[in-house]
């Protein structure tokens, strides 16, 4: 079975610094790490962008160097995981054209990525009220672009005849992309089940649900 990839994508460019020892980069991925886990554990309208520069041990004028605004980190925050489940779903895609493999492999990501990414889980699930507005129209659209592959990948399945006639992908991919996602609340990287074992059994159910 074709697995995909949960590594972020490294970049080729090489860092830069100031002549004073200054690195953007450091400084930028360090008050998206603060933001993380300032928002998980506070939320986003109870944390100011005082606390995320102070958490990272930078200054005001650090994250504003950086970001717009607190929105503008939260859209970033929610592209990176999008970005990482777009890339994953590509794979997937060109793994397999068997779709009994593609469904499993796609639950096996989603429950991998819940667990590398659950800063971003929790914080989607909490704070989407405050996804509005121009500012994240891209975060939206690549939402959409996740469940239309989840959606396609179903869909693909009935059409070929391995998966029930009666079953609506639409449905079908909500009910899959809810229970995968929600195990953002329970799942535990260190319990008796690791990850590929607690996604093997929901693709089972899944599955067997599923077959023609």
């Amino acid at each position: 079975m074709a697995r995909a990839t949960t590594t972020r994508p490294v970049s080729t460019r090489r860092r830069q610094r100031w002549p004073d020892g200054y690195d953007p980069e450091n400084t930028r991925n360090s008050l998206i790490t603060s933001a993380l886990a300032l928002f998980e554990r506070r939320g986003f309208d109870r944390t100011s962008v005082q606390e995320i520069a102070d958490h990272a041990s930078l200054t005001k004028g650090a994250f504003y160097h950086h970001f717009e605004s607190k929105d503008d980190l939260l859209r970033h925050i929610q592209e990176e995981y999008l970005e990482a489940q777009l890339v994953a779903i590509q794979q997937i895609e060109a793994g397999s054209d068997d779709p009994k493999v593609r469904v499993a492999e796609l639950i096996r990501f989603s429950l991998t990525s819940v667990a590398e990414y659950r800063a971003h889980v929790t914080i989607f699930y909490q704070e989407r009220r405050y996804f509005t507005g121009e500012l994240f129209a891209e975060v939206t659209r690549k939402r959409d672009l996740v469940e239309a592959a989840f959606a396609g990948m179903v869909a693909d399945g009935v059409a070929r005849g391995v998966f029930r006639s009666d079953i609506d992908a639409k449905i079908a991919t909500f009910g899959l992309v809810g229970m995968c996602a929600w195990a953002y609340q329970w799942l535990n990287t260190g319990g008796k089940l690791s990850v590929d074992e607690v996604a093997r059994q929901f693709s089972a159910m899944v599955l067997e649900g599923l077959y023609a």
